[in-house]
């Protein structure tokens, strides 16, 4: 299993049928996957359902 790191930035970009995400962790690995619309809504249907369980994850806390 890979190590885990903290996500530093997320980005989608594109339209239609196609959508480049970019993902970066603290240490500047980048990471760049292509989703379709239907991907994405299941991740974000995913995320949804999570910050409805517990209400605390509207909570950012600085870690600088």
């Amino acid at each position: 299993m890979a190590a885990t790191n903290n996500l530093a930035r997320f980005e989608v970009g594109g339209s239609g049928k196609v959508f480049t995400l970019h993902v970066e962790d603290e240490n500047g690995n980048k990471l760049e996957l292509v989703a379709s619309r239907d991907q994405l809504d299941v991740i974000a249907d995913s995320l949804d359902d999570i910050l409805l369980q517990d209400d605390s994850a509207d909570e950012v806390q600085d870690k600088s």
